[in-house]
């Protein structure tokens, strides 16, 4: 039984409406002005309220914002005031439907009936919609968890197997496999893990953070991929170019960019990455590669959680989705920005915007 609530200073309205909609199906209950309106939303969760635009204490206008702050339950405005600015204004304030008085209480029940279907069929779409991204994701995971896992297995098995042939240098290759593995099973843990930092508020603690040396030392992290797909990366970055920020969410970052640029770039190529300062006095740095590009109708999407663009033979390039959304929340935590310059089979440029701040610390 679906639960309405009244809010009107007129008794005669609110008794009226307890008896013809309770007639037609309803739990019906009642509030005389707008601030016990908004105590019984949040003590009730109706699954619809009738609120009258005047009356003492608070009126309905009111009320909505402060009941759109609690719920986002359909709410039907009842007023003698038919003029269209008040229209207007009580829809912007958070209104579903305006119904002038006199009304007819039919026509009163089918507005009700039909706010009430509409709203469950969107909660039961929503909820079905999140429970797919979790599928999903959680398909994902397990993907992009068992991948690096099965090969850390398998060659240590091949390790152990040749254990008595005294072939120390292949073994070794073999163990800088497993190392290269166990970096990529401990990114994933450290995304998941800053994913929460991000909702949580990152708290940024800035330090002299020397962008060269911190660019060679990535590309270093990033040998072994760079070799597979015979990649190069050229560091133009000047030695001299120091910026304020927190060591590791900055790493974090940059990361993300140089594993986009690998992902997405074609083999043989260069990636290129630079940075300069701009009249603000704020570092822009610059991620380029020549791979496959991106259509400027993505641009927006690849900075969302979990979003993953394809190209046109819908080829996947794994990971879970997050990089991106990473990158831009640390950037912003800094008081920045990051944005794409890209054409479909035409390369991207990821440029990401510091702005100058003094260290809070400095070793």
């Amino acid at each position: 039984m679906a639960k309405l609530l009244i809010v009107d200073d007129d008794p005669f309205i609110t008794e009226s409406l307890k008896i013809g909609l309770g007639d037609r199906g309803y739990e019906v209950f009642a509030g005389h002005n707008g601030h016990e309106g908004v105590q019984l939303v949040d003590e009730l969760t109706p699954d619809l309220v009738i609120i009258d635009m005047t009356m003492p204490v608070m009126d309905g206008l009111e009320a909505t914002l402060r009941i759109r702050q609690l719920s986002d339950v359909p709410i039907i405005m009842l007023t003698a005031e038919t003029d269209e600015e008040d229209v207007v204004t009580a829809l912007e304030t958070g209104v579903d439907e305006y119904l002038g008085k006199p009304f007819r209480l039919n026509e009163l029940a089918a507005r009700v009936h039909a706010l009430i279907r509409r709203h469950s069929w969107s909660k039961a779409k929503t909820a079905l919609e999140v429970a797919q991204i979790k599928q999903n994701l959680m398909a994902t995971m397990t993907h992009e968890l068992r991948t690096p896992i099965s090969s850390i297995l398998h060659t240590l098995e091949i390790v152990f197997a040749s254990a008595a042939e005294n072939d120390f240098q292949s073994q070794l290759l073999f163990l800088e496999k497993v190392q290269h593995n166990t970096h990529v099973l401990n990114r994933l843990v450290e995304d998941l893990l800053i994913l929460g930092q991000i909702d949580a508020g990152l708290d940024i603690l800035r330090r002299p953070f020397p962008l060269h040396t911190e660019i060679e030392r990535l590309v270093e992290k990033k040998r072994i991929e760079l070799l597979e797909h015979g990649l190069e990366v050229q560091n133009d970055v000047p030695e001299s170019f120091i910026i304020n920020g927190d060591t590791h969410k900055l790493r974090h970052l940059f990361y993300h960019l140089l594993d986009n640029a690998i992902k997405f770039g074609r083999d043989a190529q260069m990636i290129r990455i630079w940075a300069k300062m701009n009249e603000a006095g704020d570092v822009q740095m610059v991620v380029a590669d020549q791979g496959i590009g991106i259509h400027p109708r993505e641009h927006g999407r690849i900075f969302e959680r979990f979003v993953q663009i394809d190209d046109g033979d819908n080829r996947s390039y794994g990971g879970l989705g997050i990089g991106l959304s990473i990158a831009k929340a640390v950037a912003e935590a800094h008081n920045g920005h990051i944005c794409v310059s890209s054409e479909p089979r035409a390369g991207s440029q990821f440029i990401v915007t510091l702005p100058a701040a003094e260290a809070d610390w400095v070793p």
